[in-house]
This record gives C-alpha cells, structure tokens and sequence, in this order.
C-alpha cells in the first residue's frame, strides 16, 4: 500500500475525472461523494489492484448480525491472494469530529467482517478550503480500542491496523463551480 500516495493526487483526479478538477461541479446530493469514491477505486485499478466501489461487507462471523448493511465506498482487493488489500470510506467533512467516527467505525466493521486485519483503512474526507482538522488520534483511538455498536454490542478494536488519512480540498470558482484543488496526506500513519 505504499503505493497510494502515488496515485492519491490532483493529477491522477484531474486523468480520471476532468470535470471535478477542470471543469467544475454543483455541489448537489451526493455528487462529490461519488466523484471521490470513483476516484479512490480508480487510483486502486492504477496501483493494480481489483477495486470495487461500494462493497458490502460479507454478513459472516461473530460481527454478522452488527449493524444491517456495511457498504464501504471502495474496496481493493490484491489479485494474488484475493484479500482486500484496502478498505476506504470518503466523506464530506465541515470542521465536526462527530461527522467522521462514524466513518471509522464502518472501516473497522468492514475489516473485520472481511476477515482482514492486515488490510489498510482509508479515510478521505472533502471539505470546502482548509477547515480545522478533525482529531486524528482520537479517530485512530476508535480503531485500536474498538466501539460499542447498535443494540450494545462490542465491535473490538485492532491495534494492528494501519490508518491512513487524506483530506481532498475543493474551491468554489467564480462561477459557482467546485473544483478539486489539493489532495493532502494528514495524521501518522502505522
């Protein structure tokens, strides 16, 4: 997965998706989002991998029945050994911690209902300019110490995993338009 990074940039957005780079977007619905998770499986199909956009997690093992549906934004699976290889989730992010833990905890469920401990999480976030950054630690404290799910169940933690962060930045333009302008890698990674 060290890889990543070099697929993980405007140039590689602005190959695959000019009109989130160049020509510009509204932001409506869920189109960014969509921008941003075609773009992720993208940068896995360069690196090699089979990637996949909104995968559900295999309903299988002692976490089956937690939560109804785990459907992560991207999944890469490496073509040798046919593991996922990286499990991503990509949001829109405002300045509120409150809007990326959940997030977290869907990367770590996936992992483990894929039966992957070894397997990267991803989580890009998108935000409009610079905004103040979300507690990274904290969000890698959910991932090492695991959370209590819906009904109370105890989702644990791995303390393995490797996290990685990156936060996409876009401008709006004089017309209107939002374009993609930085890809920037954020926290530590493990």
């Amino acid at each position: 997965m060290s890889d990543a990074p070099s697929r993980l940039t405007v140039e590689a957005a602005s190959s695959h998706l000019p009109m989130w780079t160049e020509w510009g977007v509204r932001d409506v619905g869920h189109l960014v989002h969509s921008l941003g998770c075609t773009f992720l499986t993208a940068a896995g199909h360069d690196l090699g991998f089979a990637a996949v956009s909104e995968v559900p997690a295999p309903r299988e093992g002692p976490l089956a029945h937690v939560e109804e549906d785990v459907r992560s934004d991207s999944v890469w699976f490496d073509r040798a050994t046919r593991r996922v290889a990286l499990v991503a989730e990509f949001e829109r992010y405002a300045g509120k911690q409150k809007d990326l833990s959940p997030k977290i905890e869907t990367l770590l469920l996936a992992q483990q209902r894929w039966g992957c401990d070894d397997a990267t999480l991803l989580l890009a976030y998108w935000s409009v300019g610079l905004v103040t950054l979300p507690d990274h630690d904290y969000l890698r404290s959910i991932v090492c110490g695991g959370f209590s799910a819906m009904g109370g169940v105890r989702v644990p933690g791995n303390p393995k995993a490797r996290l990685i962060f990156y936060q996409f930045v876009v401008r709006a333009g004089q017309d209107g338009l939002l374009r993609l302008e930085d890809i920037i890698r954020r926290g530590e990674s493990r």
